[in-house]
């Protein structure tokens, strides 16, 4: 039996007219899946109710793969695929295997020699970089910072080190109801001569991209992030 094809699918990021911004390459692709692999049952049905599908969205099955799925199930989600299949694998929002744990699932498709094949789409952490002025020679991105206060901190001054002696951009996200912290943190132990990005609400009419020094940053209130996807990034070298 002829191998399936593992479809690495790209999501919106809050713009309600995505779909109509993507190749049509992804329409052709979710029209012969037989499966979908997503974060979340609702999200999977969500994405799914957007295009035209084999059988009517709600009866296309949908695995759940998230961060609190383990590695030892992923033979599961990959062997309708084995049996010749077309699954996709879909993020709550943007490309999958960024700031996800899809790629688990794509390396061990890969060890078992499954066809893989990505579709091009929107990419919060992509967009910031292109729409924040700062290098992107070399970038890292971290995810998510500590919660607590004091690792936060020396994590952003060990994260500024490393920017500055690489010549690398640094790039976080944060859980939203977070966001605050992160920025104040950010704009109090930031040198005053490093670059500061935050980037929020993109794709959306409300879409704001700020870069500023540190030292500028520090003699204006910071814009209100609460609740609001965000990313940031900073540059601690000179630009």
């Amino acid at each position: 039996m002829k191998v399936g094809t593992l479809h690495l699918l790209p999501n919106g990021l809050g713009d309600r007219n995505w779909i109509e911004k993507i190749s049509p390459d992804v329409a052709e692709a979710v029209a012969q899946l037989d499966g979908l692999i997503a974060e979340s049952p609702q999200g999977g049905l969500s994405f799914l109710n957007r295009f035209k599908t084999k059988v009517p969205p709600h009866q296309v099955p949908i695995g759940v793969f998230n961060e609190h799925s383990r590695k030892d199930e992923i033979d599961f989600f990959l062997k309708p695929i084995l049996e010749g299949g077309q699954w996709g694998l879909v993020s709550d929002a943007g490309l999958p295997c960024l700031a996800d744990p899809g790629h688990d699932l794509v390396l061990r498709a890969k060890q078992m020699a499954i066809p893989v094949k990505a579709y091009t789409g929107q990419s919060s952490l992509l967009m910031t970089l292109m729409l924040s002025g700062l290098p992107a020679q070399r970038f890292s991105f971290h995810g998510y910072p500590p919660s607590k206060q004091d690792e936060r901190i020396k994590q952003i001054e060990i994260w500024e080190k490393i920017s500055k002696k690489d010549r690398a951009t640094q790039m976080m996200i944060e859980a939203p109801y977070r966001n605050q912290y992160l920025l104040q943190d950010l704009i109090d132990h930031l040198n005053p001569k490093t670059y500061l990005t935050v980037a929020w609400d993109l794709t959306l009419t409300t879409e704001r991209v700020m870069t500023y020094s540190v030292e500028t940053w520090r003699k204006s209130p910071p814009p209100s992030l609460a609740k609001k996807p965000a990313v940031f990034a900073f540059y601690a070298s000179e630009i």
